[in-house]
């Protein structure tokens, strides 16, 4: 053994391996604590307005107009709710409102799957033209095509009807539905295609049998974001809409701070709008794995 061996004191690397490794674990704690803290108050900012509608439809009168503030009622008036749903016939809202949604879903998953499948699977002379013209589509407001399509409307005689709301949707689907349906179509091997043909399968039931079930989480999102939009919507019945007993559930909450009874506040309005959340919150908890692997999905490289 040299004399240099002798002289170094014992187990000083380790010891400095070991206060190295604690240095490098109290920096990543520290830097996980301090993202950790990020997403804690970015969370709560985001979910104060959902905390605000719950805690004002729960209060009286008297606290939701009191200062200071009153940010959990002493006691919680749970009947707010029913006497906002019986201020206007909600539930005949909610049924025209359903209808339209079932419809519009239907009919824009359909057709768009089945423009989507021409665009990336059949070959014809323009077909990129056509996809670009149907993407350039996308660039416009919808102010600017609003009054070519009111007079449509209007000189065929659907003004005060739910067809304006609910055909449309029959014809493409939408630009965006399109577009994101035919990107996960070009992602499913043409063999698949090639094989269902030597099987004497055309067209239709390549689309119905291969293409369709391939895709169910690209269907999924783009049915549960045209369900989303049109359950909100309330510019389109706005616009076409004017008898009151065909409202929907938006057009209805827009118009009913000049329906409640006197002698309320804000609760009540936020007792419609707690209301007309629920089903968008339930809905989203129970495709919520279709929707996660669908937008998954279209992270991947196709």
């Amino acid at each position: 053994m040299e004399t240099t061996d002798l002289l170094r004191p014992p187990n000083i690397d380790a010891g400095h391996a070991r206060s190295g490794q604690a240095r490098v674990a109290r920096r990543r704690g520290a830097g996980r604590s301090a993202i950790f803290a990020v997403l804690l108050v970015t969370t709560a900012f985001f979910l104060f307005p959902f905390f605000w509608v719950v805690t004002t439809s729960l209060q009286s009168t008297h606290e939701q107009q009191s200062l200071p503030l009153t940010w959990w009622p002493d006691s919680p008036q749970w009947h707010n709710f029913a006497v906002a749903w019986h201020v206007a016939p909600f539930t005949t809202y909610l049924l025209h409102t359903l209808a339209i949604v079932s419809l519009v879903t239907v009919g824009s998953v359909a057709s768009a799957s089945f423009v989507a499948y021409g665009l990336a699977r059949c070959r014809f002379p323009g077909r990129e033209f056509w996809f670009n013209a149907i993407l350039s589509t996308m660039m416009l407001p919808g102010t600017v095509t609003l009054i070519p399509i009111y007079l449509l409307f209007k000189n065929i005689g659907w003004l005060d009807t739910y067809y304006p709301l609910i055909v449309p949707a029959f014809f493409g689907g939408g630009p965006f539905n399109i577009f994101l349906l035919r990107q996960f179509i070009l992602g499913i091997p043409r063999e698949l295609d090639e094989a269902a043909r030597v099987d004497g399968a055309g067209h239709l039931r390549i689309y119905a049998h291969i293409i369709l079930p391939s895709i169910k989480p690209a269907l999924a999102v783009t049915g549960w974001m045209t369900a989303l939009g049109t359950w909100g919507d309330l510019f389109g019945p706005l616009i076409f809409l004017s008898s009151p007993e065909k409202w929907t559930l938006a057009l209805a909450i827009y118009q009913f701070p000049t329906m409640q009874p006197p002698g309320w506040g804000d609760q009540l309005v936020m007792s419609i709008a707690l209301i007309v959340m629920i089903p968008v919150v339930v809905g989203f908890f129970f495709l919520q794995r279709w929707l996660i692997e669908g937008v998954n999905l279209t992270g991947v490289n196709r």
